[in-house]
């Protein structure tokens, strides 16, 4: 039977071809990454031919040793060219045979690997922030106690699209929903995935839970409406830890003004020259890290966001590096709501080898093995404030509070969840 797509429930066009109904099976590869690996695979192709003679050039090299460092340096730009062009990826659920096929090749199957669906006891969603060198990505995964380990069936980078092949392979397998990507292990069952936030509260009684008292010395400003409140949430108070990399560009500016300016003064030159340069290096080396470090710290005493809550929707407009945004999410496709704890942070940490030991509530955060966290590693996560409250949708990710104590931040979240359940 041909493939053909089938769109997920109250979605967009799915990523998974169902061979038939009970087959279902994603791939990755060619397209644009096909394009972005063929100048690579050229670029590589080309230099390998270069000491073959193939291809006349000026000054060409000789000697085998040299020669062959050009065709292994071509080589590896040709392999990981010919990866991108010709790499292929895909992974089959079949409940049919009960198996889970993931496979790789270059555009057929060369390599695969097999395991057994009946040991999938959730899909497993999280969120693993990159680097200066790779985009941050959601990984979608299967687990279970059958699996060594969890299968990985997808890594995008585009919160969206990831959320559709987690709800979309839950809906598919029959089973809950593991979200850990906010920082707070979230578990939805396959009937319910694309239930509200408000629906699921008062049909759990998580609308019933008690306001917490108002903190002292708060830093927001609340404000009452008609229709719920509105949280005027101010920048974060300036500081030690701020002050040190604005400080930074000036004391880089004061080095350029006394190491090369007298110098420069010294030189024999014409003036209009000398005033050039004088000029070039003032306004590029010393006054423009000056004002950018005055800039940075004035966004940052700017910064600001405002949250107004109701039952129709929540919107936050925000402040932020000198950008205002404002992102709002109607509160029929609000489905996730939370504030990450400390507590819940470390609850969530896997560390590879350690052995998690549930103790429960005993008062002090502790590591996964049970042993309280460092005093340390405490002063560090109160001094960087709470993670702050995050509102999603499948479409739309809105945070706020971020950098708040923890009980302001727990305060703000009890008055926005009364108010979108009640």
């Amino acid at each position: 039977m041909g493939l053909f797509r089938q769109a997920a429930a109250g979605s967009g066009k799915s990523p998974f071809f169902y061979r038939d109904a009970g087959t279902l099976e994603l791939r990755s590869g060619g397209g644009c990454i096909s394009l972005f690996g063929t100048p690579f695979l050229l670029a590589g192709l080309f230099i390998m031919q270069i000491p073959l003679g193939l291809i006349p050039v000026q000054d060409r090299p000789e000697g085998p040793l040299v020669s062959a460092l050009i065709v292994l340096f071509g080589s590896v730009f040709a392999a990981v060219g010919a990866a991108l062009v010709f790499g292929r990826y895909g992974i089959v659920l079949d409940r049919g045979r009960g198996r889970i096929v993931r496979w790789w090749g270059l555009l057929v199957p060369m390599k695969r690997e097999e395991h057994m669906l009946d040991s999938v006891r959730q899909v497993e969603m999280d969120f693993s922030r990159g680097d200066s060198d790779s985009a941050d990505t959601w990984p979608v995964k299967l687990a279970g106690e059958g699996l060594a380990k969890p299968v990985t069936v997808a890594q995008p980078v585009e919160f969206p699209e990831a959320r559709q092949i987690a709800e979309e392979l839950a809906r598919f397998l029959h089973k809950p929903l593991v979200d850990s990507s906010t920082g707070e292990r979230m578990t939805r069952d396959a009937e319910h995935l694309d239930e509200s936030w408000r629906d699921r509260a008062r049909r759990t009684q998580e609308a019933a839970a008690p306001m917490p008292p108002q903190p002292p010395g708060m830093r927001s400003r609340i404000e009452r409406t008609g229709e719920g409140w509105v949280f005027h949430i101010p920048g974060p108070p300036l500081g030690a830890r701020h002050a040190i990399p604005a400080l930074i560009p000036v004391v880089f500016a004061a080095a350029v003004a006394w190491f090369f300016l007298p110098a420069l003064l010294t030189l024999p030159m014409p003036d209009v020259l000398r005033y050039f340069f004088l000029g070039f290096i003032g306004l590029f080396f010393i006054a423009g890290p000056v004002v950018s470090a005055l800039l940075n710290v004035l966004r940052l005493k700017n910064q600001f966001e405002r949250v107004t809550v109701t039952k129709a929707f929540l919107r936050v407009e925000a402040l932020k590096q000198g950008k205002r945004s404002t992102v709002e999410i109607p509160i029929d496709e609000l489905e996730d709501l939370v504030a990450p704890t400390a507590k819940s942070l470390m609850d969530s940490v896997e560390v590879p080898g350690m052995k998690k030991v549930p103790l429960g509530d005993t008062g002090t955060p502790r590591m996964p093995d049970g042993r309280p966290v460092p005093r340390l590693l405490l002063a560090v996560m109160k001094m960087a404030g709470s993670r702050g409250i995050t509102a999603r949708s499948d479409r739309v990710v809105i945070e706020f509070a971020a950098g708040l104590d923890e009980a302001e931040t727990a305060y703000l979240f009890a008055l926005t969840r009364k108010t979108i359940a009640e």
